[in-house]
């Protein structure tokens, strides 16, 4: 199992500089990360992420 894989519920998360990343809810939250969306399956933490860039 990969941080990539569509199968296991994910977050989206931002850091103090308002950079977004797609994390899987397996692995520890890093420092200075918070949950803005999720857990939530890939394919609606991917469109959480796009819309949050755009």
């Amino acid at each position: 199992m990969t941080p990539f894989d569509p199968g296991p519920p994910r977050l989206v998360l931002e850091n103090a500089e308002g950079r977004l990343s797609l994390w899987p809810v397996w692995r520890d939250i890093p420092a200075g990360w918070e949950v803005r969306f999720g857990p939530a399956p890939y394919e609606a933490c991917a469109i959480r992420l796009e819309a949050g860039r755009g």
